[in-house]
């Protein structure tokens, strides 16, 4: 198996590869932004490849799981102590397709950050279905992203 980032046409990007590029370091960052950076990158990394390493079957963990309602799983790590990264995938044939991340608040109420979130996961439903129609709409995942 191989990960690949899912790349939208329509936006000319790739969602996954877009939202990792805001923990790129970057001259303005102090030493502790960039460790934070580096920390969140790798644990992220981490996790995508214990999802490989699985053949993208998500192990039993808090941090991994299939979401309810939807065609793929979820891997989760921290931002901070009050915001986890959420970042959402699906296998197909023999690639793990990275199709979408986001930031939640780690307790959070109310209909607007749910509408948010909803929002957010059939967008990333629309991406799947959007693959599987296309499966060549995808760029090879870098787990040293610049």
């Amino acid at each position: 198996m191989e990960v690949v980032y899912y790349k939208d046409k329509s936006l000319n990007c790739c969602p996954v590869e877009k939202y990792f590029k805001q923990y790129v370091k970057n001259s303005r960052d102090n030493t502790k932004g960039r460790n934070r950076k580096d920390k969140i990158l790798a644990e992220i990394n981490g996790r995508v490849q214990v999802v490989l390493q699985n053949n993208g079957v998500p192990p039993p963990s808090q941090m991994f799981r299939k979401l309810s309602g939807y065609d793929y799983f979820e891997i989760k790590a921290r931002k901070n102590q009050n915001i986890l990264i959420r970042v959402f995938y699906f296998c197909y044939e023999d690639k793990i397709v990275l199709l979408n991340a986001l930031e939640k608040p780690a307790d959070y109420k109310g209909e607007i950050e749910n509408g948010k979130i909803e929002k957010k996961l059939k967008i990333t439903q629309d991406y799947l279905n959007n693959f599987k129609l296309n499966p060549k709409l995808y760029e090879k995942y870098d787990s040293e992203i610049s």
